[in-house]
């Protein structure tokens, strides 16, 4: 599933004397249109809203109770406005499309709510039908992720060097009253089997970890990190409202087997600049206090030390939980999913084989920050004009001239009109491209270095024209190709979108053409 953006950001966060709490929230970017920054909605956190999410964290709210919780979430998250947008974009995605909404906070008082429960029931839902179906975070074309705002550049998720994907899986259960065992042996189980027929992914265990462990297992670069055990934090709330001072750990075992908290900015200067793409903290919180949870200083340190794509746990999760997430989790990623379906995947499992009343499957939370979501593309044979499913391209496209004739060109391709004007007495025969491999990779990052955003509209509008030509059409009319249409964010994203646009629908090979008429011999 390709995933299109929705991003919605919530600020201006303040609490007035009297104890109210407000703030503004904006679409900054959807399929369906944006809202500007003055165009913000505030909205009102209603009152007892905190104290019933003690109740959901302490696992004493039943399903009406959590659907009441999740409308309330869905009204600060999507106000009027809002909400006309997010419909208009779920309404408008083609059958294999999903939508990823990127919440963007800036305050933690907002950052620490549990958003995962949003709970928007479709329009001719019954006031008293209201049922699990409504929370978006269970439909499998909607992914909410945590996008942390910070002054660094996206990361790619495509991982660094040749070989198989490492995966460091650290394993802690340390012996110490207050920590109650975890089945860890089952965790490992699961994901040895979801990986056993992936021989692009070689899993490395590590059980009883420890400080000296973490080091040996990152001696060499890692793409995958896993650590299951326990978490914690310790700290208070801060001077001002809804700050924090105190700081998030996983539990690592002490040399003399007991507990030996390790904290998040350790681990995260631990994990900078090794390459991972992914880490997986399959822990939960055992010394929460007020609002705070151990992940509000993990999770966010890792995606601060340049890890695009981080899952933690914002409560408690019981151990077999935890353990079905990460089974359907892994198997995901390993089919070739993006990490946001595989999320979703996991909690479905969750949900699979619980009561109506289960809440474990809204306690995992996705940090991402990357264009793509796709962990490990899958590397596909590509011949030019010969993608499966897609009409052959005509030998006059690919083995005639480079210059087309004046009638084929299309009306949004002036600029290469005039320029075809000007050469066509100097128009040579192309020789015609020779039928091997394409890595999209590849292919993404030579059409990033060698065009222009007016480039790649030229090189769409020659897409379109060819795809015309051949006899492509969809309900009837031609396939659209356009930047506009693809969308992305930069041009590493647009290019992005357009091979996926183009792959997902059998055509690819025509972009193929299309990049090699323009730029001979860069693929």
């Amino acid at each position: 599933m390709e995933y299109r953006n929705l991003d919605l950001e919530a600020f201006d966060y303040h609490r007035a004397e009297d104890g109210v709490e407000r703030f503004r929230v904006r679409v900054a970017g959807s399929p369906a249109g944006e809202q500007k920054h003055a165009h913000a909605e505030e909205v009102t956190i209603p009152p007892g809203l905190r104290k019933r999410l003690r109740r959901l964290e302490r696992r004493t709210l039943d399903l009406p109770g959590m659907i009441a919780l999740g409308e309330d979430l869905a009204a600060l998250l999507f106000p009027l406005r809002a909400r006309e947008l997010l419909m208009l974009s779920r309404a408008g995605l083609d059958d294999d499309e999903g939508l990823r909404i990127r919440l963007k906070v800036h305050t933690y008082a907002l950052a620490d709510l549990p958003w995962e429960y949003v709970y928007i029931p479709r329009p001719d839902t019954p006031p008293d039908q209201k049922g699990l179906d409504g929370f978006l975070v269970l439909d499998r074309r909607v992914s909410l992720v945590r996008y942390e705002v910070m002054g660094q550049r996206l990361v790619s998720l495509d991982a660094v060097g040749a070989g198989p994907l490492r995966l460091v899986v650290l394993l802690a259960d340390p012996d110490t009253p207050g920590y109650p065992h975890l089945n860890l042996d089952v965790e490992r189980q699961n994901i040895e089997q979801a990986l056993e027929e992936v021989p692009e992914i070689s899993a490395e265990f590590y059980p009883d970890a420890t400080v000296e462990t973490l080091e040996d297992a990152l001696t060499r670069e890692a793409h995958v990190f896993h650590f299951s055990g326990h978490g914690q934090f310790e700290g208070d709330l801060g001077a001002a409202f809804g700050s924090v001072e105190g700081e998030g750990s996983v539990v690592l075992v002490g040399d003399d087997g007991g507990a030996f908290p390790f904290p998040a900015e350790k681990l995260a200067q631990n994990l900078r600049g090794r390459g991972v793409r992914l880490a997986v903290l399959g822990a939960c919180e055992v010394g929460h206090r007020d609002q705070v949870n151990a992940w509000t200083g993990v999770v966010p340190a890792l995606t601060r030390a340049g890890i695009p794509a981080v899952v933690g746990m914002q409560y408690t999760v019981q151990d077999e939980n935890a353990i079905a997430f990460s089974r359907r989790f892994y198997r995901g990623l390993a089919a070739g999913q993006s990490i946001d379906a595989a999320v979703t995947d996991g909690r479905l499992a969750i949900y699979n084989r619980g009561s109506e009343d289960e809440r474990d499957w809204g306690v995992p939370v996705l940090y991402l920050r990357a264009d793509e979501g796709f962990l490990f593309p899958q590397t596909q044979s590509i011949r030019p004009g010969e993608a499966a499913g897609a009409a052959p391209v005509r030998p006059a496209r690919d083995a005639g001239y480079r210059v087309e004739p004046e009638a084929a060109v299309s009306p949004k391709s002036e600029a290469r009109r005039d320029l075809e004007r000007e050469l066509e007495e100097f128009a040579e025969p192309l020789v015609p491209p020779p039928a091997d491999q394409v890595d999209k990779r590849v292919l993404r990052e030579k059409m990033v270095a060698e065009f222009s955003l007016e480039d790649l509209e030229v090189l769409c509008a020659d897409v379109e024209v060819a795809l015309e030509d051949a006899g492509v059409r969809v309900q009837g009319r031609p396939l659209q190709v356009n930047l506009e249409i693809v969308g992305g964010s930069g041009k590493r994203g647009k290019v992005l979108r357009l091979i996926q646009y183009l792959d997902r629908r059998g055509y690819l090979g025509y972009l193929v053409n299309a990049v090699r008429g323009h730029r001979p011999g860069i693929i």
